[in-house]
C-alpha cells in the first residue's frame, strides 16, 4: 500500500486557488448536480467463486478495502455533519453501500469483519491515524472538499492495484463496481471544487489516469463471464 502519510502540507501547497465569485444557488445547483449520479451497486452479484480457493493476498485485500471505505463514509457523514453540503451527503451514501458490498465478500468467504461499530474508529493504526488527520484538516468546506477528493484518488490506487493482484471473479467484479463509484465521486468533488473557485491538483493517481477520469471516463477494467478483462 503506498504510504499513508502523503497526506500532509504538500496536499494543500499543490492546489492552485482562482478566482470565482459563484452565488449560493449557483453552488448547491453545482453540488446536486455533480452528486446526483453516482455509481450505484443497488443489487450485489451473485457470488460463485470456491469460498476455500481465496490467497491471503485477496484476503489482506479485503480487510484493506473494508477499512478503507468505512474510513471514506464516516469522514464524509462527519463533513456534512460540519458543512451540510449535498454532496458529502449523497457520497456517503454511496459510501454505505461500497461497505456493504466489501462486507458482503468478507461474509461470503468466511472472513472476520475488521470493522468496528463506532463512528471514526478503525482497526487499522495507520488508517485510524490517517482519519484523524484528515478530520483535523477538514477545517472549511472548501478544505473538507479538498479531502474528499483525496480521498477518492487514494481508494482508486488501491483498488486499481488490488484488481491486478486478483483473479477471483467475485472479488475483480465488486473491486470493478467500488472503483467506478470512486471514479464518479472524484468528479463531483473536483466539480464542486471548481464552482468554488479552486482548482485540484491531483495527489496520487498518475496523470494519465487522473485525465481519464476527470473527462468522464473510467480506467476499470470490463470483465467478461469468467473475468477476463476484455478492454485492456
Amino acid at each position: 500500500m503506498k504510504n499513508l502519510f502523503l497526506f500532509s502540507t504538500a496536499l494543500f501547497t499543490a492546489l492552485v486557488i482562482s478566482s470565482c465569485n459563484s452565488d449560493d444557488l449557483n453552488l448547491q445547483a453545482a453540488e446536486v448536480a455533480e452528486s446526483n449520479y453516482m455509481y450505484e451497486m443497488n443489487e450485489l452479484p451473485t457470488f460463485s467463486s470456491p469460498v476455500n480457493e481465496i490467497s491471503q493476498t485477496e484476503i489482506d485485500g479485503l480487510i484493506q478495502m473494508r477499512e478503507e471505505e468505512k474510513l471514506a463514509l464516516d469522514v464524509y457523514d462527519s463533513f456534512y455533519d460540519s458543512y451540510k453540503l449535498v454532496v458529502f451527503d449523497r457520497i456517503s451514501n454511496s459510501e454505505s453501500r461500497h461497505t456493504t458490498a466489501v462486507l458482503s465478500l468478507i461474509n461470503y468467504f468466511g472472513l472476520s469483519d475488521p470493522a468496528k461499530t463506532e463512528i471514526g474508529q478503525f482497526s487499522n493504526a495507520d488508517i485510524q491515524t490517517l482519519y484523524d488527520q484528515l478530520i483535523a484538516a477538514g477545517n472549511s468546506s472548501v478544505e473538507a472538499l479538498k479531502i474528499g477528493a483525496y480521498i477518492e484518488e487514494y481508494d482508486i490506487a488501491d483498488l486499481k492495484e488490488l484488481i491486478n493482484e486478483t483473479e477471483n471473479i467475485d472479488i475483480k467484479t465488486v473491486y470493478s463496481h467500488l472503483l467506478r463509484g470512486s471514479e464518479n465521486h472524484l468528479r463531483a468533488f473536483v466539480r464542486n471544487l471548481k464552482v468554488r473557485g479552486t482548482v485540484y491538483e491531483h495527489q496520487l493517481l498518475n496523470s494519465d489516469d487522473y485525465d481519464t477520469i476527470l473527462k468522464g471516463e473510467s480506467i476499470a477494467p470490463v470483465l467478461d463471464s469468467a473475468g477476463n478483462c476484455i478492454n485492456n
